[in-house]
């Protein structure tokens, strides 16, 4: 048995994928047309709508499509979560990690970034630099773990901010009192 049309079309897709767009989205469009089931076809569309278009409602379709077909997808709760905290939607960022920890095979330390980027958003740095050092003891490249030190780095620095201006605050409203 050999490879079908359809996988061959998704195949040139994603070669196409970012450079070519409207090459991208005419064979996806054909693949999807053909086998509305095809859950690569269903996460790169997603990806379309969120990364090309910003269209992140028609993105979110995708990406639930791609789930509901496969919940073993991983590219689509890295993504889909990515997506999620972006768009400042904690709780169901939240969701989405939690699920993909569940899924054999995931990528520990990508939900684990993940997670950490969203406490950090949300200005919870304690928890998200506990994110990024979880992320790096589950991390299997140098790279990785060198971006999270740069993470967790990035974040101490918030934090001292954080404590610089309220210990300002106090000061200033010391004064006025005393005034």
């Amino acid at each position: 048995m050999g490879i079908n049309t359809y996988e061959v079309m998704y195949i040139q897709a994603r070669d196409n994928y970012p450079y070519n767009v409207e090459e991208c989205i005419e064979k996806l469009q054909y693949v999807i047309a053909a086998d509305s089931e095809h859950t690569g076809a269903q996460f790169l569309m997603g990806k379309i709508y969120e990364e090309q278009l910003e269209d992140y409602k028609q993105a979110e379709f995708y990406y639930r499509m791609t789930l509901y077909l496969d919940n073993e997808y991983l590219p689509a709760y890295y993504q889909y979560a990515s997506m999620l905290i972006n768009r400042n939607r904690i709780d169901e960022a939240l969701k989405i990690i939690d699920l993909g920890k569940k899924v054999p095979g995931a990528d520990r330390a990508r939900l684990a970034y993940l997670s950490g980027v969203l406490y950090e958003k949300y200005e919870m740095y304690s928890t998200a630099i506990d994110y990024y050092t979880d992320a790096k003891r589950s991390a299997m490249n140098t790279y990785f773990m060198e971006a999270m030190d740069g993470h967790i780095k990035r974040v101490k620095d918030k934090k001292n901010l954080e404590k610089k201006s309220k210990k300002k605050e106090a000061k200033s409203k010391k004064e006025k009192n005393a005034s």
